[in-house]
């Protein structure tokens, strides 16, 4: 059962998020505070931690830097509850390695899609450092992406062979499935700087995708534009064996 630690010192709040996780099947384990947290780790080790910011003895910040100092939690999927007059605090823990992070007050279906997002990463990540690695096949909506061929599959066994920058920026969607993108984080994904002015690469990109994968271009629903924001691509993620 995969295993979730929530480093949180207000009880009621720690209580709630507990009764959550629960509930969708985790294996819950919780600590008031960072230290507390650190050594209940010697004896479990959880495969992701939920950790808030302000807490006695050990907080937020020095808690991460403990984790990512220890080489076996160096790559442990973290994520930091800040309240709103912590913001300026989000990229200070975004450098030290902190996965994700969510404003407070925030909703629990908002927690368990983040949870299930770096859940999702995390086995990709241990995939592909696997001795015997082989890319995934990944389904979603009515499609299945065999990441190594960059080849889309329909249930109905249409085959649509994707560019590796389509390719790229798919595999960027579906490991950040129900959250926004903008285009600086996908032209980042294919490895490139920042746009200039009146660049529209990363749209044409899109309208490529969205050609090959969409039922209704005109009205997409899989990959759908934010207004100043970028790209969101809603949905459901497998990983699926070959």
């Amino acid at each position: 059962m995969t295993k979730i630690l929530i480093v949180e010192d207000d009880d009621l709040i720690r209580e709630r998020l507990v009764k959550a996780l629960t509930y969708e099947g985790y294996e819950v384990l919780e600590a008031e505070n960072g230290a507390v947290a650190l050594a209940g780790m010697e004896l479990v080790m959880p495969d992701l931690v939920i950790a808030d910011v302000l807490m006695p003895e050990m907080g937020g910040f020095d808690f991460v830097t403990a984790l990512r100092a220890r080489p076996a939690t160096r790559t442990l999927p973290i994520i930091v509850a800040t309240a709103l007059s912590q913001r300026l605090s989000q990229r200070e823990f975004m450098e030290l390695g902190v996965d994700d992070y969510l404003t407070k007050p925030f909703h629990i279906e908002e927690l368990l899609r983040a949870v299930q997002t770096q859940l999702r990463k995390a086995r990709w990540r241990e995939n592909e450092q696997s001795p015997t690695h082989d890319a995934p096949i990944l389904a979603f909506a009515n499609w299945r992406l065999d990441v190594e061929r960059r080849m889309l599959m329909s249930a109905t066994g249409d085959q649509r062979a994707l560019t590796n920058s389509e390719a790229k920026v798919l595999v960027a969607f579906l490991q950040n499935a129900n959250r926004v993108l903008s285009r600086e984080n996908l032209l980042e994904y294919l490895g490139r700087s920042k746009p200039v002015q009146g660049d529209r690469g990363i749209d044409v990109l899109i309208g490529r995708l969205r050609r090959k994968i969409e039922v209704n271009v005109k009205h997409p629903k899989i990959i759908e534009t934010i207004r100043s924001g970028g790209y969101i691509f809603n949905g459901d993620v497998q990983v699926l064996s070959e």
